[in-house]
């Protein structure tokens, strides 16, 4: 396994996402997608010349592709419409996979210099410190899909902004990192009908206290507000 600095890692991350903000503020509506292109090339250029053992996922990964080896999931701009649109609710995320398991992630919202990142059985941190999901036992604030970049949403479960979120549809691209955050802050993810969440699920359930457990007697393993 190739160990990783994640600090260097992260304070990439807030690099590239700075030079994003100012392109982002200083466009208008339906700009180009250069700019995505050039952060996304110059991060694969960067973690492959430092870590040259770890491969890139492309696109849809195959179940086989998925549990082998070590590889990186990467969305540059998770929320790529709103950022084309001038719209400020995009996300930076990057998963280390091992096995077909996350064990590295950081989601960052730069429009607010927020590093979201977990390490898997060492936790999750906020800004560098550590952090928790919400202990409520009955739900604030629930969000299904309306919040935009499901990465960040996930993100927002793990730091206790939301009680829960949940989605349909395969989006492990996306949500992988995610659930690894919600786990290592305390929180569980697992797919809507209570089953483990994984790469190619095709649905997630996070949340902190409520969880598919307390529902499964009504027949929903998952509560809809």
């Amino acid at each position: 396994m190739t160990a990783i600095d994640t600090e260097g890692v992260l304070e990439l991350l807030r690099e590239l996402g700075a030079g994003l903000c100012a392109t982002f503020w200083r466009s208008r509506p339906e700009a180009d997608m250069d700019a995505l292109r050039l952060a996304e090339e110059r991060l694969r250029g960067e973690l492959s010349a430092l870590y040259p053992a770890i491969a890139w996922a492309d696109g849809a990964l195959s179940e086989a592709y998925a549990k082998h080896g070590e590889y990186w999931i990467c969305d540059t701009v998770d929320g790529a419409q709103q950022f084309l649109r001038a719209i400020p609710n995009w996300s930076m995320s990057l998963t280390l996979m091992r096995e077909g398991t996350p064990v590295f992630t950081a989601i960052y919202d730069a429009m607010h210099d927020e590093m979201f990142h977990a390490l898997c059985g060492h936790g999750a941190w906020y800004n560098s410190q550590p952090m928790r999901v919400s202990e409520r036992q009955q739900p604030h604030l629930v969000a299904t899909r309306n919040l935009g970049p499901a990465s960040l949403q996930l993100a927002y479960v793990a730091c206790g902004r939301l009680d829960a979120f949940w989605q349909h549809g395969n989006d492990g691209y996306h949500c992988v990192g995610g659930a690894l955050l919600v786990r290592e802050a305390g929180g569980v993810a697992t797919q809507v009908d209570g089953q483990p969440y994984h790469l190619a699920s095709s649905s997630i359930a996070a949340s902190g206290q409520l969880h598919c457990s307390r529902y499964r007697s009504s027949g929903s393993a998952f509560p809809i507000y």
